[in-house]
């Protein structure tokens, strides 16, 4: 199994904004991109439905991006994790053009899902779910996107500003 380049550092927070505000002015990160997506079509923690609303800000400089989690309704692995770690680096992403057989080669190493969903975002159709061996050790965020005409994203140059012209990210500041 062979992935490309992380994509971004995921990090729980209580307020969105604040923490936008926060990471601004620590890490010198001028733009912020929030995900616009419909609501979950699915989203499954340790195997059952949730109901669940989660607010995505994305910034960063050069490649290295991170993103910022809000999450309100139902426990769920965002919830779990704020509650054990406060705010802190939740996961590690990584694009993928086939989900399925990445689960299934991560399972045969002895990970285990946690969390999936699937939503749409900009016309394309966002599936991810992330992976660990249990709830203490790394957590890898797996995400497969599905552009119209069934093409796989996998990892793209400039994909904040290519959202922003596709309808997938609207930028707040």
């Amino acid at each position: 199994m062979k992935f490309g380049k992380c994509n971004h550092y995921g990090i729980v927070v209580e307020d969105i904004n604040k923490a936008k505000e926060e990471y601004s002015k620590l890490l010198g990160i001028k733009k912020w991109y929030m995900l616009n997506a419909t609501p979950f079509e699915e989203f499954e923690y340790k195997g059952e439905k949730r109901n669940c609303e989660v607010t995505l800000y994305f910034g960063g400089k050069g490649t290295t991006k991170i993103e910022l989690i809000q999450t309100r309704g139902d426990s769920n692995y965002y919830t779990d994790f704020y509650a054990t770690h406060g705010e802190a680096i939740h996961h590690i992403m990584y694009n993928t053009k086939n989900l399925d057989r990445d689960i299934a080669e991560m399972e045969k190493e002895g990970y285990t899902m946690v969390q999936r969903a699937k939503f749409k975002a900009g016309g394309a159709g966002v599936r991810y779910a992330y992976m660990t061996k249990n709830d203490t050790e790394v957590t890898i965020e797996l995400i497969e996107t599905t552009l119209p005409l069934g093409i796989k994203k996998g990892d793209m140059p400039f994909e904040l500003q290519l959202g922003c012209l596709t309808g997938s990210h609207k930028r707040v500041k």
